[in-house]
């Protein structure tokens, strides 16, 4: 195990050493600014009426994918999640512009049981500081146990409706960003925008991605693989008639 490895595995969640280059970030908010000026759905707006969010990115435009792919986020998420993985569209997947007041901070975890991982991969467009409303996060919180569903059908939880996470609330930390920053998140962590008390935006991307292995299903709409060759390290196979044979393990 790495030592960026080994710091996921304890606090939840690193953020990658390297930065993306300035040219991949730049084209990333053209494509941003754009849909937002021009109103592209899918997109939900905030209290004003005011785009605040884009949905499904990785539908827009292939830049998002390249970056997903590039070497500084590739290198990151083989050493955590391994040698193939996916990107999940139904999960995250978006852009928010972070305007003072668009978004409520609210602590949260994106799911609910360690056995089905996610790691969140939070790209940021613009520098993100305490003032202009950062990820905050509560380090070591995915270790937390389940303690009930989200209300509305989420499929995560909000620490404020459960009494056994309340108190982390007023425990997180800021996650100061630069332009072209990646930040990697245990999916299970707690964590939330921060509060922008600042007269500027804050744009950030956030992708949802997991390992890929014979227990992932292959194939299937909604994922596409970004790096690496699912292998099938099972120790029985399963035919198409039912009926089961010795495998390698």
């Amino acid at each position: 195990m790495t030592d960026l490895a080994r710091f996921f595995d304890a606090t939840g969640y690193t953020k990658l050493s390297e930065r993306l280059p300035s040219h991949l970030v730049s084209r990333m908010r053209t494509v941003v600014d754009d849909h937002f000026a021009r109103r592209v759905p899918p997109y939900r707006v905030n209290d004003a009426g005011q785009p605040c969010r884009l949905d499904d990115l990785l539908e827009r435009d292939p830049v998002f994918l390249d970056a997903l792919r590039h070497d500084v986020v590739v290198a990151g998420l083989r050493q955590i999640l391994g040698p193939a993985v996916d990107v999940v569209h139904t999960r995250h997947n978006h852009a928010t512009l972070n305007n003072s007041g668009d978004i409520p901070f609210r602590l949260h975890r994106d799911i609910q049981q360690w056995s089905q991982p996610l790691v969140a991969v939070f790209i940021y467009l613009e520098p993100a500081t305490v003032a202009n409303g950062c990820t905050t996060v509560v380090p070591a919180s995915h270790r937390l146990p389940y303690a009930g569903p989200q209300s509305g059908g989420g499929g995560g939880n909000w620490a404020d409706e459960h009494d056994q996470y309340r108190h982390l609330i007023g425990q997180e930390l800021p996650v100061d960003m630069p332009a072209g920053g990646v930040l990697l998140l245990n999916c299970l962590c707690f964590h939330s925008v921060g509060r922008n008390t600042s007269a500027s935006s804050r744009r950030s991307l956030v992708f949802a991605c997991r390992s890929s292995d014979e227990l992932s299903q292959a194939d299937i709409p909604g994922v596409t693989r970004l790096f690496g060759e699912r292998r099938f390290l099972a120790n029985r196979v399963l035919h198409t008639s039912g009926s089961l044979r010795q495998g390698q393990s």
